[in-house]
């Protein structure tokens, strides 16, 4: 009679086994949630070639706005990290070429040091004591910041404002 309800043993046992995978799953989907409610990281348990593979396609399919595949791999490798909270892609470390955007080189020079002390653009903000409008305008290259102003970005990021770029 309970074959007629559920199928064989083998079909029951494989929903069981189904079933508790997906539980599996979504166990582990809360985790991460939960992972990605406390940090502004992103996890990723694949390798850094399948990473920047990822990448590719949304730089290539327009989901990622960057000058070229490199820009657009060093802006998404500030954004995640293994489970262990290791970068899964180094970012290139030294001064932005010459050719680059002002508002480019903005966001290179800043995201740099935004990683490396583990912050938001809005913890940036909170730090220096200004608007987050005012951080995110200034990365963005709509605004020429008040000296003033340009010193507090600088202080809070611990670079001189000489070094804070145009």
């Amino acid at each position: 009679m309970s074959d007629l309800f559920f199928g064989s043993t083998d079909d029951l046992l494989k929903r069981i086994q189904r079933d508790s995978e997906r539980q599996s799953e979504l166990a582990h989907e809360r985790q991460i949630a939960l992972i990605r409610l406390q940090s502004h990281a992103l996890i990723w348990t694949g390798t850094p070639e399948e990473l920047v593979s990822t990448i590719g396609r949304w730089y290539e399919s327009g989901s990622l706005v960057a000058l070229n595949l490199q820009d657009a791999i060093q802006k998404a490798a500030y954004h995640f990290l293994r489970p262990d909270g290791t970068a899964v892609i180094l970012p290139q470390t030294g001064e932005a070429p010459a050719r680059v955007k002002k508002e480019t080189s903005r966001e290179l020079f800043v995201n740099e040091v935004l990683a490396s002390k583990g912050w938001s653009i809005f913890d940036w903000a909170n730090e220096a004591k200004v608007a987050h409008a005012t951080a995110i305008d200034y990365l963005h290259g709509k605004t020429k910041p008040y000296r003033s102003t340009r010193k507090k970005l600088a202080d809070a990021l611990g670079v001189s404002v000489e070094k804070l770029p145009i």
